[in-house]
């Protein structure tokens, strides 16, 4: 049969109601994503009967309005804008982010060589928190005020941050300067950036958030450093990523827009969220799986250091791993909206985890650690960019950005602890890493079987479109 994937946010207090009703209501806030399946369960009218919290939606005819076919279609000239806002916004704040696997072998070397890996790379998890847990507030702000004021005070703090770290000489500077306040500069650019994209693009959530997340400067941010410290020193090293990512994040700002109308009224933690079941196991599952996804990108200069392999060899296979990363976040996107966003993310979770076990434990070599950072980086990548796409898909539109918000701040913490974790397993065994493989694939792929858990409450015949 011809059908189309489900908009599957059901309120938790009237999760009978009739499907038909409940389309209707919802028909024209979040247009569904067209697919051709047929079910093994019989016609549409019995898929629905099996599962009420999977809304079939009527095919387009006089009474409702037509799929859009694209993005141009859906989003117009200011969702295409916003998209490419989004992209440069991403690439400045994700792609520092991301590439502090390199500020870490330096500061091993040079102004940090006194402490160990562990009590450096919670400078890395300080600045990850700060720029998630502040999803929390920046969602009900975007949601009172719109992106653009937080995209212009993020990108003072932003800038500052660097300026601030390219002056930094001790421990507690750099977590002041790199830690706290480029997380919240960060912050403050990379969620609006996410939230409006999404907002434009209901229909191609998963493509929209893919582009943006896309931008993520990961591949060229380690790249640009190392080739920057070592001809023009530390501190103008930073300072000219510094002045890259201001003109990145003006770009951002003049850009960025959302249709959506302006709503003070919602609270800043949304209560009623958390009676929603699949809600709350998407949260967790986010949660587990960030316990463990930034410790391969964290460590794998260090690694390749520790099997004889040159540090400029290390910064080319962090950035390896980052434009995979990036592919991985902007063409499953496309397919997820085709074939589901959580039959994309719940496969992409599992694989993640299983190459740290089959690929990086047994890597010595170049050939090795190369194929691992081309998966990882793959399958890691489709995981986060679909994040904000399943939030959508189980979320209403009314409230979207605060529960966006509040699972970012689920995400923060783990994001904190997980590579002090990882570097506090690597100094129990006296430098061997395969515990800190090990905790890292564990939590990936206890990420995965709660994600399988909430496809299963949705539709228990897996091979519905979800």
């Amino acid at each position: 049969m011809t059908g189309t994937a489900p908009y599957d946010y059901t309120p938790p207090s009237d999760s009978r109601n009739d499907p038909e009703s409940k389309a209707s209501n919802l028909l024209g806030q979040l247009a569904p994503v067209p697919y051709e399946f047929t079910s093994p369960l019989g016609s549409r009218q019995d898929l629905e009967s099996k599962n009420s919290s999977v809304v079939a939606w009527p095919e387009a005819d006089n009474d409702h309005p037509s799929i859009p076919t694209s993005l141009w279609a859906e989003g117009g000239f200011l969702g295409c804008l916003t998209l490419f806002g989004g992209f440069v916004g991403s690439f400045a704040t994700m792609g520092q982010v991301s590439s502090f696997g390199t500020y870490q072998a330096w500061y091993l070397q040079h102004q940090l060589s006194a402490y160990s890996p562990s009590e450096i790379s919670w400078i890395g998890g300080l600045q990850l928190w700060i720029m998630m847990f502040s999803g929390g507030f920046v969602g009900r702000l975007f949601d009172a005020y719109g992106p653009t004021p937080l995209l212009a005070s993020g990108t003072l703090i932003y800038t500052l941050s660097l300026m601030m770290t390219s002056l930094a000489t001790r421990y507690y500077e750099f977590m002041i300067a790199q830690g706290f306040l480029l997380g919240l500069g960060a912050g403050l650019v990379y969620n609006p950036c996410i939230a409006a994209s999404t907002a434009r693009f209901r229909h191609f959530a998963g493509t929209s958030s893919g582009i943006v997340l896309g931008g993520s400067g990961g591949a060229v941010f380690p790249i640009l450093l190392q080739r920057l410290l070592g001809t023009v020193g530390f501190a103008w090293a930073v300072r000219i990523q510094g002045f890259l990512a201001l003109a990145c994040c003006i770009i951002a700002t003049l850009t960025i827009s959302s249709p959506a109308p302006k709503n003070k009224d919602t609270p800043w933690i949304d209560l009623k969220s958390f009676r929603d079941t699949k809600y709350v196991l998407v949260c967790l599952a986010y949660a587990l799986i960030c316990l463990g996804l930034f410790i391969p990108s964290t460590y794998i200069v260090q690694y390749a250091q520790a099997q004889g392999l040159s540090q400029n060899l290390g910064f080319d296979l962090l950035s390896i791993m980052n434009a995979a990363n990036t592919i991985g976040r902007i063409v499953p996107g496309w397919f997820a909206d085709k074939l589901g966003r959580l039959n994309l993310m719940i496969p992409s979770a599992l694989v993640a985890g299983v190459s740290c076990i089959a690929l990086w434990l047994f890597a010595h070599d170049t050939a090795t650690l190369a194929a691992f950072a081309v998966i990882y980086g793959l399958f890691a990548g489709a995981t986060m960019g679909l994040d904000v796409a399943v939030t959508a898909q189980i979320s209403p539109p009314e409230n979207f950005g605060a529960r966006v918000g509040m699972s970012y701040a689920f995400m923060s913490i783990p994001s904190l602890v997980g590579s002090p974790i990882g570097g506090a397993i690597y100094a129990r065994q006296h430098g061997g890493y395969s515990g800190m493989i090990v905790f890292a694939a564990i939590f990936n792929i206890l990420g995965f079987a709660f994600l399988m858990a909430v496809k299963l409450m949705i539709n228990r015949n897996i091979f519905v479109i979800v």
